[in-house]
């Protein structure tokens, strides 16, 4: 399931199921309501046990960069299983701008 991303606040908590599409080489969802979900790139793998994976939610009608989303990856010792251990979000949305914590350049 995938959210909307609507900034309308009749919407927020509504969700869609995405369907996959494949742009540019590069994962891509199209989400029935206002933005595209692309993964630019596979998963990074340090080969030391941690890892990173990262998407970009997109306009669906100008393809403006809304948000870039990544997880940083660790890897249980006693299965393999790969767990999140830390989650980064920037919001390129004006409304958003610079984000809590973050310096514009």
């Amino acid at each position: 399931m995938v959210g909307l991303g609507t900034d309308d606040d009749d919407h927020q908590g509504s969700y869609n199921n995405a369907k996959n599409k494949n742009s540019a080489g590069c994962e891509k969802e199209e989400v029935d309501g206002y933005y595209t979900i692309e993964f630019p790139w596979d998963t990074l793998d340090y080969l030391d046990g941690t890892a990173w994976v990262e998407c970009r939610l997109r306009d669906k009608q100008s393809d403006l960069l809304l948000v870039v989303l990544g997880w940083s990856m660790e890897q249980r010792d006693s299965d393999g299983s790969w767990l999140i251990d830390g989650i980064d979000w920037q919001d390129f949305r004006e409304k958003y701008r610079p984000g809590i914590g973050r310096e514009e350049w």
